[in-house]
């Protein structure tokens, strides 16, 4: 009887304690809550840490192959200095032969990236020189204008000029016919 008891008070006790998959979510909140106020407390930010963490994979796996999704980096900070904390499960050590095929693939891909890179910025000056090269086509075709406006202004006091000096000199002819009569 004591053990019919026994078993109906764990059973009304378990409904009321936390038990299997909610423990697991719980712990990995409380894992990311910490890992959120340490990254805060220490100035490091989330996307900081997964490049990081990416960066950290590439390299590692290059020599070792890992359980890329057991892998788990935290940052701990202490009053006096932050502890980089990092579980790494490793499946086996690679060989000389696949780890310099890996550096050659590595070097391969930084190479591919970098020719792209500089294919974008060449396509940028391009676009940079166009449009400038426009600006200066305009600014020189507005410059033509303004020289051409002006040249017409100052042909057109010349002219006024011409015209005035023409016009002075007729009166003059004219005054001395004048007095010639």
């Amino acid at each position: 009887m004591r053990d019919i008891f026994s078993d109906l008070y764990n059973k009304v006790l378990s409904f009321f304690v936390s038990q299997g998959p909610h423990d697991e979510t719980k712990a990995v909140a409380m894992s990311r809550l910490k890992t959120v106020l340490m990254q805060d407390r220490v100035g490091f930010s989330e996307r900081a840490m997964q490049m990081l963490k990416e960066e950290l994979v590439a390299t590692i796996s290059k020599y070792m192959e890992i359980d890329e999704e057991k892998f788990d980096l935290e940052i701990n900070a202490t009053e006096d200095s932050t502890v980089l904390d990092l579980a790494i499960p490793v499946t086996r050590a690679k060989t000389d032969e696949e780890i310099d095929e890996a550096i050659k693939e590595q070097a391969i891909k930084t190479q591919a990236k970098a020719q792209e890179i500089v294919e974008e910025l060449e396509e940028l000056i391009k676009e940079r020189a166009a449009a400038l090269a426009g600006v200066g086509e305009e600014a020189h075709q507005e410059e033509a204008e303004e020289n051409s406006k002006e040249s017409s202004c100052e042909d057109t006091q010349d002219n006024s000029e011409e015209n005035t000096q023409e016009k002075k000199e007729e009166e003059k002819g004219k005054k001395s016919k004048v007095k010639e009569n």
